[in-house]
């Protein structure tokens, strides 16, 4: 799994992205920048867990009208999750390369993008420990998968190219394999990544 993963990110950052570039339909930037994060379903909450986000992403036009204010997004990020246990003095640190697709509205000549979607990812790592003591059994229970994280997304340039983002996420199915694995049962005992993210992006 993660060849494919290096493959993928190879050809996205070695092929599409210069092909983006090279067209006027399609841009593409660089970005980074801070995650507030906690796992719904362990107790933890309030957002207490802080981790980092960086990537690279392409948009281009969805009409034939280079201007047209409809984009898609497409994404490719490293991104870390988790959460302190306060209660279990433990941590839950998760690491995910993600792939977002977003649906874009541009506003203020393309200077402020609103954007709602998913970003799948993939886990590449997963460390969970009480006490400072990791935990085998726990880090097996994390699914590879976190297949349906829905995204908010705000961008802003305050230059050409510079500019600062906000992102929300949400998983709708459970990380975690615990018995309830849908996020619109709030009784059931599965896992959900939830985060604020904040940051700096590049557009080229």
């Amino acid at each position: 799994m993660k060849k494919i993963i290096l493959v993928f990110s190879l050809y996205f950052l070695g092929f599409a992205i210069p092909q983006a570039v090279s067209q006027n339909r399609f841009d593409a930037s660089l970005f980074g920048g801070l995650n507030v994060c906690q796992v719904d379903g362990d107790d933890a909450g309030r957002y207490n867990h802080l981790g980092l986000r960086a990537g690279v992403g392409t948009s281009f036009s969805l009409s034939d009208d280079i201007h047209s204010p409809w984009r898609m997004i497409v994404e490719l990020a490293y991104i870390q999750k988790g959460s302190h246990i306060n209660s279990a003095n433990g941590e839950i640190n998760l690491q995910y390369v993600e792939l977002p697709l977003l649906l874009a509205y541009s506003a203020l000549e393309d200077h402020l993008r609103l954007a709602v979607g998913v970003a799948p990812a993939v886990k590449v790592g997963c460390s969970v420990t009480f006490g400072g003591v990791n935990d085998a059994n726990q880090e097996s229970l994390y699914r590879t998968f976190d297949w349906l994280p829905l995204t908010l997304s705000a961008e802003y340039l305050f230059t050409d190219h510079l500019g600062i983002t906000a992102r929300w996420e949400n998983s709708l199915l459970s990380v975690y394999d615990g018995s309830g694995p849908y996020r619109f049962f709030r009784s059931n005992h599965g896992a959900f990544n939830r985060l604020l993210s904040f940051g700096l992006t590049y557009r080229l």
